[in-house]
């Protein structure tokens, strides 16, 4: 007979999409919420750092730029090291380094900004390269074409929690404490769970280590020549033409607009609610067939909101438009990510041309990122330059549904498994 506890769990677990998900895929997903815990006070608040000791958003924007244009390197590396290592120890590592980059952070505080500034972008750089080279090789192998959109959505909705409770506790204890006390705070918080992470990260199963030995400049020629891999690598420089910007942007303008770490954590928490609301429905009810009815409702529904902008730019239109952004970025983001790895489930011979790939990918997709910081950059330095940037990064987006369109009719006319 079935215990209460045990019929909850079931019932919790349903809810989630957790009994669509292996056990492997499941240890994974909750190293990989840990490792958002430790890196909030990064994604969300280096930002505002930056700006409050330089009190310049020039340097902010520079700042995204470098980390963007580091990223491929940093994932080349990570390429040859998980293909030597596994994707196991090629966690661990992104960790380390995530490590020394928050004890860079120190130094940035009691010395040039300016100078610790592209450190930090690099190490930034590496540390993500190391990591999420793991992240993706670990999503391929835990889970399949069949489960992989509920796979990402139970990433997802974990991700929307993680973004609930750290960024609005880290502008709570920031805003709390005078001065960089608060920063100071929250760094050591962040050093402690990384270096309890070290300790966890190592019990994920690892998979065999392939043995074949990576071609990366030869598997750029080979990757053109494949039509289903390049419609979809194209398909990634667009996404990040607007995903790279907006990753920071809409927090740095409300930021500049009212100078409140509280109000971007509070910012941040809506945003997470709008991303876990939006990751449950589409873990839900997303398949193959639906993807690409999900990705243009969710392009066609940005736009027209960040539209609104032109009738009233202030805090309260910012964060409405945060907590849109959030929830239809997820329509955009989740189908095309599933067609981007079913096509490198069935594009690619094993995991040695998989690590490959990414390794190209990282090029389309973080030179999109930087095309995308360039545009806003290049804009006029204004309110109204501020929205037609967004719109313009938005437009964008239509080439993406469009490649969707296309990968996903050249991977109907594939077969189910690539050959050996």
């Amino acid at each position: 007979m079935i215990s209460t506890t045990e019929r909850w769990k079931l019932r919790l677990e349903g809810a989630l999409g957790l009994v669509r998900l292996g056990r492997d895929f499941r240890r994974f997903s909750w190293i990989h919420f840990a490792f958002l815990v430790f890196t909030s006070l990064q994604t969300t608040f280096i930002n505002t750092l930056l700006l409050r000791l330089s009190d310049s958003s020039d340097i902010v924007m520079w700042y995204n730029l470098l980390t963007f244009v580091f990223n491929p390197p940093g994932t080349v590396l990570a390429m040859y090291f998980a293909n030597k290592k596994g994707a196991v120890k090629s966690m661990y590592l992104g960790i380390a380094l995530f490590v020394v980059m928050y004890l860079m952070f120190f130094g940035a505080m009691n010395g040039p900004t300016a100078v610790f500034m592209p450190i930090i972008a690099a190490l930034v750089s590496l540390a993500g390269g190391y990591y999420w080279m793991a992240y993706d090789l670990c999503v391929i192998q835990y889970s399949t074409d069949l489960d992989r959109d509920a796979a990402l959505g139970f990433i997802g909705v974990g991700t929307g929690a993680v973004s609930l409770l750290m960024p609005a506790v880290c502008g709570w204890v920031i805003s709390a404490f005078q001065g960089l006390a608060g920063y100071v705070a929250m760094l050591a918080f962040s050093l402690a769970v990384a270096g309890g992470m070290l300790l966890f990260v190592r019990r994920l199963p690892e998979k065999p280590v392939p043995t074949a030995e990576i071609r990366f400049w030869a598997a750029w020629k080979r990757f053109f020549h494949t039509p289903v891999i390049l419609s979809s690598l194209w398909a990634e420089f667009i996404k990040g033409i607007r995903a790279g910007t907006f990753s920071f942007y809409l927090n740095l303008l409300l930021f500049d607009l009212v100078r409140s770490e509280a109000l971007v954590g509070v910012n941040t928490l809506l945003v997470g609610l709008a991303s876990i609301l939006a990751y449950w429905v589409l873990g839900r009810r997303v398949t193959p067939k639906n993807r690409l009815r999900y990705m243009a409702a969710g392009v066609t529904t940005l736009l027209c909101c960040t539209l609104i902008l032109f009738w009233k730019l202030d805090a309260l239109t910012v964060m409405l438009l945060s907590v849109v952004n959030s929830y239809f970025n997820c329509y955009i983001l989740n189908p095309q990510n599933s067609i981007y790895y079913a096509a490198v489930q069935k594009a690619c011979r094993g995991r040695t041309q998989q690590l490959e790939l990414m390794g190209v990918k990282s090029f389309f997709l973080d030179y999109g990122r930087v095309f995308g910081v360039l545009i806003v950059m290049l804009m006029p330095q204004s309110q109204l330059g501020s929205i037609w940037s967004m719109v313009l990064l938005t437009l964008f987006q239509y080439g993406m549904l469009l490649l969707g369109h296309f990968t996903t009719r050249l991977l109907a006319a594939m077969p189910e498994e690539p050959g050996d």
